[in-house]
C-alpha cells in the first residue's frame, strides 16, 4: 500500500473519529534518535519543524503519558488505550539540547534510552560514520538534566552492542553496567530497557532473562507495532518514527494496523 494512500486512510481514520474504536485497547511507543536540521535526511534523524508536527499530532489524538506510567498500567491491567510514550535511542546531544525543550513548551513527557558509554564521548558509530555524520553526544551533566526535568531515563546497553550476538558475561556486562551507571548518575533508580537496533533478530531468549535479572521493569524493541494490553513487558514494540512517514497521518494509519518494521 503506497504511503499516499495510506495518509488519506489515516486522515480519515483519525478526523472522523474512527481511531477511537480501533485503538481502545491499544498503546503505542513511538521511537526517535536525533532532531537535527543538519542531518535531517539521514535514516535515524528528524527534522525541527516534522518533530513538531508529531508532538502536536500526538497531543491532540492521544493520551501521552510517561513510558514509565505506561509499564506500571500494562503490569496492574489498567486502560491502555489511545495512551502513547514518546522515546529517543542512544544519548544524541540534540536529545536535549533541541527536543527536551520543544517537549517541554507541549507539556510532553518521553523516556531518553542511553548508551552510557557514548556519554561525554567523541566516538562514532558505524551508522554515522558511513552517513558521514560527527556524532555530538550528551554530557553526563545534560543526561542529570534531563531526568532532573521529570523525564525518564532508561539503559540501552553501555557500547550499543547487539545482543543477538552478544552472550554470556559479555551481554550481562552491558545490560547490568549500563544501569548501573545511570542509576549513580542521576541518583536515582534505573527500570526501563530498550535493546540496540531492536529487530527481532537482535536479542536472545538468554538475553531477555538478564534483564529480567538485573531488576529492570520492561524492555523495548524497534521494529514497529503496537502494544496490546496484557502484553509482555520484556517484549514491547516500538514504532520509529521513519524517512518513511510522509506525514502523520500515514504513522497514525500504521499505528492502527500494526505494522511491524522489517527495515
Amino acid at each position: 500500500m503506497s504511503r499516499y494512500l495510506t495518509s488519506l486512510l489515516g486522515f480519515l481514520a483519525f478526523r472522523l473519529g474512527l481511531y477511537r474504536a480501533l485503538l481502545r485497547r491499544r498503546a503505542i511507543v513511538v521511537l526517535f534518535h536525533r532532531v537535527d536540521d543538519r542531518c535531517a535526511s539521514d535514516a535515524i534523524s528528524c527534522s525541527v519543524e516534522k518533530f513538531d508536527r508529531f508532538c502536536s499530532f500526538f497531543r491532540r489524538y492521544f493520551v501521552v503519558v510517561p513510558l514509565s506510567q505506561l509499564v506500571d498500567k500494562l503490569r496492574r491491567g489498567e486502560d491502555i488505550g489511545r495512551h502513547l510514550a514518546i522515546t529517543f535511542d542512544d544519548g544524541y546531544l540534540d536529545n536535549h539540547d533541541t527536543a527536551a525543550p520543544r517537549l517541554k513548551e507541549q507539556q510532553l513527557p518521553a523516556c531518553f534510552f542511553i548508551a552510557t558509554d557514548f556519554i561525554g564521548s567523541t566516538k562514532v558509530p558505524w551508522w554515522d560514520r558511513e552517513a558521514g555524520i560527527a556524532s555530538e553526544w550528551m554530557s553526563w551533566d545534560q543526561v542529570r538534566a534531563l531526568a532532573a526535568q521529570g523525564f525518564d531515563v532508561g539503559a540501552h546497553t553501555c557500547n550499543h552492542v547487539d545482543l543477538g550476538r552478544v552472550s554470556g558475561a559479555e551481554a550481562r556486562r552491558e545490560i547490568t553496567e549500563s544501569g548501573a551507571r545511570l542509576s549513580a548518575e542521576i541518583g536515582g533508580p534505573v527500570s526501563l530497557f530498550s535493546y540496540p537496533y531492536g529487530r527481532r533478530h537482535q536479542i536472545t531468549e538468554n538475553n531477555r532473562q538478564f534483564i529480567r535479572d538485573a531488576g529492570y521493569d520492561c524492555c523495548l524493541s524497534a521494529y514497529g507495532g503496537n502494544v496490546a494490553k496484557g502484553a509482555s513487558l520484556y517484549d514491547l514494540r516500538r514504532m520509529p518514527i521513519a524517512q518513511w512517514h510522509l506525514t502523520t497521518y500515514q504513522f497514525g494509519f500504521e499505528a492502527i494496523r500494526g505494522r511491524l518494521w522489517t527495515a
